[in-house]
C-alpha cells in the first residue's frame, strides 16, 4: 500500500504518514504507533534504498545539522577517560566518532548514565524528550554487566567486548592482530614467545589474545607449551617464577603501562638487554611507539566505524535488542619500534649463511 493510500485510510495527511513512518518526533508517539500498526497490517514494507536516498537528500539540504546521537557508557564515572588513565583510548575514540558524525550531519552529546539519582528508565525518557534515537555506548568497567533493558528500544552500538549479550558492536580484530604479532615473531627467528596478559584484559578481549596464542603454539609444535602469565597487578616473585622456569625469548605483553615498565626494570636487573637478549612485543596500548614494537590499534577508526554502523541501524529502524547482531572488526596497524630485533638483519644473516 502506498503512503497516500494509507493516509486516505487513516484520514490523515500523506505528510503525517510519511513523517510517522520515519519516526519523526513532530508526530505524537500514539499516532506514530497507529500508522506503523496500520502499515504492517497492510503489508507495507519500507523501501530501504529509497529511504537511504531521501536521507542523503535531506542531509545535503541541511549540512550543518541533521540530528543528535547520544554517547553513554556503563562506567561509574561521567568521563572515565579523564579519571582513569587506563581508559585514555576512549577520548580519541570519541573524537573519531564526533568527526564522523559531523561529516554525516549529526551531533554527539555525552550523557552520564550513572549520575546520582539517575536510572535507565528515567534516562530513556530524557532521550525521547530530546528526540534522540541512537546511542553509542563506550563499554563497561564490569565485563559481566548487562546493557539496561530500558535502553534497548533505541538503536545502540557499543565498542569492544566488555558488555556481554546480543549487541551491535565495533571491535578491534584481536585475533588478526595477535596473528600478525606471532607471524612477525616467527619471521624474526623467535621460537619461545611467552604471553603476559591482564586477567581483566583477557576477559575484555573475549579471550581472543590468549586463544590465538595457544593456537599458535599448537601449530608451531612448541614443546613444552609456555603457560600464559595472567596477572592483574605486578608481582615480581610471580613474574620471576614464570620467567625463570619457562625462559621465553620474547615476551608478548597485554598489560598496563606501569606493568610494562616493571618488566623492563626486572629484565635490566637480570642483565638482559632489549632486544639483544630478549624481545618485547605489544598487542596494543603502546605508550611509546618509538620504543615498543607491536600492534597499534586505532581508537579513532573504531569510533568512526561505530557511528557508521549506528546510522545504518537507525536507517533500517533497528530499534530493539538485535536478534542477529552486527559485528564490525577493525584491524590494527603494525608499529616498528626498537624492542624486537629487526627482520632485515635476520634476512641478511640467513642469505649470507
Amino acid at each position: 500500500m502506498s503512503v497516500r493510500a494509507l493516509a486516505r485510510k487513516l484520514g490523515i495527511s500523506a505528510t503525517a504518514v510519511s513523517l510517522a513512518l520515519r519516526d519523526n518526533t513532530r508526530i505524537s508517539p500514539e499516532l506514530r504507533a497507529k500508522v506503523r500498526h496500520a502499515a504492517q497490517a497492510e503489508g507495507h514494507v519500507p523501501n530501504a534504498k529509497l529511504a537511504e536516498l531521501m536521507s542523503a537528500v535531506r542531509l545535503s539540504a541541511q549540512p550543518s545539522y541533521h540530528a543528535t546521537l547520544g554517547v553513554i557508557s556503563l562506567f561509574p564515572e561521567e568521563e572515565p577517560w579523564r579519571q582513569t588513565p587506563t581508559y585514555g583510548h576512549l577520548e580519541p575514540m570519541l573524537s573519531g566518532a564526533r568527526a564522523r558524525a559531523a561529516l554525516r550531519g549529526y551531533k554527539l552529546d555525552n550523557f552520564w548514565l550513572k549520575a546520582p539519582r539517575m536510572n535507565p528508565r528515567r534516562f530513556a525518557s530524557i532521550l525521547e524528550a530530546r528526540g534522540i534515537h541512537g546511542l553509542f555506548c563506550l563499554g563497561s568497567l564490569d565485563p559481566d554487566e548487562s546493557f539496561p533493558p530500558a535502553l534497548q528500544r533505541f538503536a545502540v552500538v557499543t565498542q569492544g567486548a566488555s558488555i556481554p549479550g546480543r549487541m551491535h558492536r565495533v571491535v578491534s580484530h584481536f585475533a588478526a592482530d595477535a596473528r600478525t604479532v606471532f607471524a612477525e615473531l616467527a619471521r624474526r627467528g623467535y621460537r619461545r614467545p611467552g604471553l603476559a596478559i591482564l586477567v581483566s584484559g583477557d576477559r575484555r578481549t573475549d579471550h581472543l589474545y590468549s586463544a590465538t596464542y595457544l593456537g599458535e603454539q599448537e601449530r608451531s609444535g612448541a614443546t613444552p607449551y609456555l603457560p600464559i602469565l595472567r596477572a592483574e597487578t605486578w608481582n615480581e616473585r610471580e613474574f620471576h617464577t614464570w620467567f625463570s622456569e619457562h625462559r621465553p625469548d620474547v615476551i608478548v605483553v597485554h598489560q598496563y603501562e606501569a606493568y610494562l615498565a616493571e618488566i623492563e626494570r626486572y629484565l635490566a636487573r637480570q642483565r638482559l638487554r632489549v632486544p639483544r637478549d630478549i624481545g618485547l612485543a605489544l598487542l596494543d596500548k603502546n605508550p611509546d611507539p618509538s620504543r615498543y614494537t607491536g600492534i597499534c590499534q586505532s581508537p579513532e577508526r573504531i569510533g568512526a566505524a561505530a557511528v557508521d554502523l549506528l546510522l545504518s541501524r537507525m536507517l533500517l529502524r533497528d530499534f530493539a535488542a538485535p536478534e542477529f547482531p552486527k559485528v564490525e572488526l577493525v584491524v590494527g596497524t603494525w608499529n616498528e619500534g626498537k624492542s624486537l630485533r629487526p627482520a632485515r638483519k635476520l634476512t641478511a644473516a640467513r642469505s649470507s649463511a
